[in-house]
């Protein structure tokens, strides 16, 4: 059975080259500097949550958000507010704002990424 293909994959022409990319159940980890910065997820279970999960912190959100409009915050289903954002691969304004996003994690913003264990020793 061939592999599923990346979502959104031109995003990955805006990436930095050395980005890592791991594959999960519905979604793809985009890693870059040793953090995790996005999850692209599209997947038929909860098309609610697809897009571009944004990895953050609360204290960034309003400035985000006001930069590139799109971007919204999510509680998932199960009630668990997240400190992730969401750019939803339905929003008008989708691809544009994933270049922005894109951009912003290019040139080290320091309002996307965590540094997680995990992704911390990826970059070793």
């Amino acid at each position: 059975m061939p592999k599923k293909p990346i979502p959104f994959d031109f995003l990955l022409d805006y990436l930095p080259a050395d980005i890592i990319v791991k594959p999960a159940i519905g979604m793809f980890y985009i890693y870059f500097d040793k953090k995790i910065v996005f999850i692209f997820r599209e997947t038929r279970k909860n098309p609610q949550h697809n897009g571009i999960w944004i990895s953050t912190q609360r204290e960034h959100h309003d400035s985000l958000k006001a930069g590139i409009p799109a971007i919204t915050g999510f509680v998932l289903d199960e009630g668990f507010d997240t400190a992730w954002l969401l750019l939803s691969d339905k929003h008008d304004d989708f691809e544009s704002a994933a270049i922005q996003l894109c951009e912003l994690v290019a040139h080290k913003d320091h309002r996307i990424g965590k540094v997680t264990p995990a992704s911390a020793a990826m970059f070793q």
